[in-house]
């Protein structure tokens, strides 16, 4: 890229300067011989002095051209003159108006001819234009036709005098000047050639440094970066969105990672947890086949230890589909919902250990846009958590509306929660030191689920507490406005 941006501009600077050098040679070509057609018109100018001396007047003018002998006369003079004061370096051949030769010198000299269109313009009293001719001898020749006049005030025309002089002098001024116009662009071109290639490596030094970037990032470096962080233009524009780029795949792979982290986790928690419910139904099964139980009691004992492995099961695996709905963001049903009443629903239902007196600030009228059978889950997981790891305290529950958010808190006087457990106590299957029995502390999915459950309506949960004094869990979700009804539609009017 870097040659090719480099040769793509040597090429155009070498096609203006072939343009600029084609302009200046034309131009100075036709400069070169304007000037000699105006030494030429000087040498006419002082044969025209002497024709003048010839015919002193307008009439003897006219006899000196009405005689073959007067128009031999003046041409002789006029070739005479003119290759005198031109040092004979001018030819001059002299037509009478007949275009027929009258004079011409030198004599013997094989001369260019005008053709007869040109030398009919010098008839008619105008100096013909310039021509170059190629001579006898292989040397090109400037031919001008002017008109020879007799006598004063401009007189009569007699005939033309075509003064012709070698191209030799200019041609070797125009071949200089090539020589000086091609010397010149080769230099140009060359020292182009070098400040485009050391130009364009800098300008793409940075897309150097970008490719080494990606080449790092294919062969798994993810912390690669191209640093290019000064530059401004189009170049710069793109360093940064492809750092910009980098980072987000760096942190979705990250993410990535975390979730298949997450997911083996999870699987390998929940294989556990399954195992030993599994492995206790199994051994009880293995017993009663083996007629280790023949007595009732002990067979109803087999019996309902089999049907509380059993429930375990059946709850676990309902809390991991539960689970699997939120991390698939299955679609919900919000509707406005009184927070109040749904507390109190659950909390007269009430569930296995819950103390005898449990403190209701309930506000009337508390509304949420809430879906009602995620809020079922997350009021019961908190009242099963709050009776399940602080059995027998005391709890309160409240519910109220901040702004656009309705809360509902449950706070207990239980023994808290250490402070090395708090930040986890939202992870799946995570359950502290003093609950890492599961007759007392279950399978740690509870928060984890009330916590998916409240995002994914909007809103979300924090958790306080201080070890020994109790604990409070605090869900909010968006809160909703009563809609009013539509006013009723106008009656009929009356006929």
């Amino acid at each position: 890229m870097r040659w090719r941006l480099t040769l793509t501009y040597v090429v155009l600077l070498a096609v203006l300067l072939a343009g600029f050098g084609v302009y200046q040679y034309v131009s100075l070509r036709q400069s070169l011989i304007g000037s000699r057609v105006t030494s030429l018109q000087d040498d006419m100018t002082t044969a025209r002095t002497i024709i003048a001396r010839v015919g002193t007047n307008t009439v003897r003018g006219r006899v000196l051209c009405a005689t073959s002998a007067g128009v031999n006369l003046v041409g002789r003079s006029v070739a005479s003159t003119v290759a005198v004061t031109s040092g004979h370096t001018v030819a001059v051949i002299v037509y009478d108006r007949a275009l027929q030769v009258a004079a011409q010198a030198p004599a013997s000299s094989m001369l260019p001819r005008l053709d007869p269109a040109r030398l009919q313009v010098a008839l008619g009293g105008t100096r013909s234009n310039p021509e170059v001719v190629s001579g006898s001898g292989g040397d090109d020749q400037l031919v001008v036709g002017f008109p020879v006049r007799t006598g004063v005030n401009g007189g009569t025309v007699c005939g033309v005098a075509q003064l012709s002089t070698s191209m030799a002098p200019l041609q070797r001024v125009l071949g200089d000047e090539l020589v000086l116009l091609s010397a010149g662009s080769a230099v140009a071109l060359l020292l182009a050639l070098v400040a485009g290639v050391l130009l364009t490596s800098r300008a793409l030094r940075p897309l150097q440094r970008l490719t080494a970037t990606s080449q790092r990032l294919a062969s798994g470096d993810l912390r690669a970066r191209s640093g290019v962080t000064t530059r401004h233009d189009e170049i710069g524009l793109l360093a940064r969105s492809f750092d910009d780029m980098a980072e987000r795949i760096e942190v979705s792979f990250a993410a990535q990672q975390a979730s298949e982290e997450r997911t083996r986790r999870f699987i390998a928690d929940a294989s556990h947890e399954l195992r030993t419910p599994i492995t206790a139904l199994k051994g009880y099964i293995d017993v009663i086949r083996r007629g280790a139980t023949p007595e009732p009691r002990a067979l109803d004992a087999a019996l309902a230890a089999m049907a509380k492995e059993a429930e375990r099961m059946r709850v676990l695996v309902l809390d991991l589909l539960t689970l699997a709905r939120v991390d698939a963001q299955q679609s919900t049903s919000p509707e406005l919902t009184d927070l109040s009443a749904a507390v109190a629903h659950h909390l007269d239902d009430g569930v296995p250990g819950m103390p005898a007196r449990v403190d209701r600030s309930l506000q009337p009228g508390v509304l949420a846009v809430v879906d009602r059978n995620a809020l079922a889950t997350i009021i019961r997981n908190l009242l099963v958590n709050a009776c399940k790891y602080a059995p027998g305290a005391e709890q309160a529950w409240r519910t109220a509306a901040m702004g656009d958010r309705s809360v509902i808190e449950v706070r207990d006087q239980g023994p808290g929660i250490a402070a090395a457990d708090l930040p986890h106590v939202f992870e799946r299957f995570y359950r502290g030191e003093k609950t890492r029995a599961r007759e007392e502390g279950g399978s740690g999915l509870g928060l984890s689920i009330v916590q998916g459950l409240a995002r994914a309506q909007g809103g979300d949960v924090s958790i306080e507490s201080v070890e020994g004094a109790g604990t409070t869990v605090s869900v909010w979700f968006p809160s909703g406005t009563p809609v009013p009804p539509p006013p009723p539609p106008p009656p009929p009017p009356r006929v």
